[in-house]
């Protein structure tokens, strides 16, 4: 209820398929199941944690889905996605909430659980309009994101983004500013900026429109979020 009164958003730990798959004008193809009660608070500490206490509020009220969904497990009958986070237009599904999110005690699996939170909550917001690929930004694409095939072609071009059928301009984008928020300027430097590795400024390039678009559009400062990430 407070989140519903602060943001309008509803979190919700029971839900249906059509809350979980509606993507405007298509379903998705898998299923997300009902939140087990005993692992709801643990989440939604999470949720806080790392995501409500982390951006700013200015940034939250612009950004915040219609839905947050409490699932325990996202994918088939007998099989479970590996990643547990989706996203739709309207919603965004966190498919931990059940006894295995107890189990991710590493500090691998707990930085690979914040980072799919930020990288999940951004594309939500991306379907959703809320935030968009900057102008200069998208003027430094490629011809075809289809051709961009081997870590050459990815150096040349700038992009982070693995190599493959799911690399678009939006996950070119999105890989950016998950990038950004998880890792530190130091880190991005030492694996981007390089000389050897930039061939064309690319990286460096896409790296300041993003940035500049945030602390415009938002005021907010990206790379201090990846700073304390």
């Amino acid at each position: 209820m407070a989140a519903y009164n602060k943001y309008a958003t509803f979190i919700l730990y029971r839900f249906s398929q059509n809350d979980y798959g509606y993507n405007q004008i298509e379903q998705k193809k898998d299923s997300a199941f009902n939140a087990n009660p005993a692992y709801i608070s643990p989440v939604l500490r999470f949720l806080h944690e790392h995501l409500f206490h982390v951006f700013p509020e200015r940034f939250l009220q612009k950004t915040m889905p219609y839905k947050i969904l409490l699932a325990s497990y996202i994918g088939g009958k007998d099989t479970r996605s590996a990643v547990n986070f989706a996203s739709t237009y309207a919603t965004l599904t966190i498919g931990w909430a059940d006894s295995t999110f107890l189990q991710q005690t590493t500090d691998a699996q707990k930085r690979k659980l914040r980072s799919n939170l930020i990288r999940f909550y951004m594309e939500r917001a991306f379907r959703a309009g809320s935030i968009e690929s900057p102008q200069d930004f998208k003027a430094l694409a490629p011809p075809s994101y289809v051709a961009v095939s081997t870590q050459a072609l990815r150096n040349q071009w700038g992009v982070i983004e693995p190599s493959g059928r799911l690399l678009t301009s939006g996950s070119d984008f999105l890989g950016y500013v998950e990038a950004i928020c998880t890792r530190s300027r130091a880190d991005i430097e030492e694996a981007y900026f390089n000389p050897a590795v930039d061939t064309k400024g690319y990286y460096k390039l896409k790296y300041r429109a993003v940035i500049t678009y945030f602390d415009t559009k938002f005021g907010i400062d990206l790379q201090a979020i990846g700073d304390a990430f």
